[in-house]
């Protein structure tokens, strides 16, 4: 017996040293409202042979592109925006609550149910203020974030050229396979991969939020058989979303 269970190992053993791929397993999570860990489904992720974000800065040594355009402006104009609309939408829940509890009341003439109409019948008109509030910082948001969007594209054009990203990242690549994967509603994908360094790249809305997304690019060596990243709310970069 004690034969037979030394061959075995011997044999795992082998099989692992020889083998030249990697089923590597990828979960998402992220943190909600309420401050829970939750899997992060439908999320796309490349998976890189190389850090695309030293071919970044590669690329801006060369072409001096200058600052990108600043973001503090539309960052504080982005927050009021949440901020502004996510009362408005908060407000209808309430009134929508309170339709409920009148409707529960059998007693149209009791003074409960007076109460809770003259709430909702408050709550109504707190809701059109707000309604007009959350239409006006929208259409100012929206000028305002699509002047940015205009003048990061073209000062990516600038930093980034596109003939010479492709021949940057070609010299990385090789023969090596760049593969893309998305994550099931369990926050989990599985991509085989030969051996070697590899590189986790994506982005996902933080739950709960309108205007900020994790950013990962996440460094991975796999050396055989099995292996497992875990990209969470730790591992990645908090970035607006404009």
């Amino acid at each position: 017996m004690a034969a037979i269970r030394q061959a075995a190992v011997l044999m795992i053993g082998a099989v692992v040293a020889c083998s030249t791929e990697t089923e590597l397993t990828i979960t998402t999570r992220g943190e909600n409202t309420e401050g829970e860990t939750v899997p992060l489904p439908n999320v796309a992720l490349d998976i890189l042979p190389y850090d695309i974000d030293s071919l970044y800065t590669e690329l801006e040594g060369r072409t001096e592109p200058g600052p990108p355009p600043m973001a503090d402006s539309i960052r504080a104009l982005s927050q009021t925006y949440q901020d502004v609309c996510t009362a408005y939408r908060a407000t209808g829940d309430s009134i929508e609550a309170a339709q409920e509890r009148a409707t529960a009341i059998s007693d149209h003439a009791s003074d409960e149910y007076r109460r809770v109409l003259e709430k909702r019948q408050s709550l109504a008109g707190r809701e059109e203020e707000r309604s007009d509030r959350c239409q006006e910082i929208t259409q100012t948001y929206t000028a305002v974030r699509n002047e940015y969007r205009e003048a990061r594209r073209a000062w990516e054009e600038r930093a980034w050229p596109a003939d010479e990203f492709a021949a940057a990242e070609s010299l990385r690549i090789g023969d090596l396979p760049v593969q893309r994967v998305e994550t099931n509603e369990e926050g989990i994908a599985i991509v085989t991969l030969p051996n070697g360094r590899w590189w986790v790249l994506g982005t996902s809305p933080v739950p709960g939020s309108i205007s900020l997304q994790y950013r990962w690019n996440v460094e991975v060596t796999v050396e055989g058989v099995q292996d497992t990243v875990r990209l969470a709310s730790e591992n990645a970069a908090l970035e607006p979303v404009f």
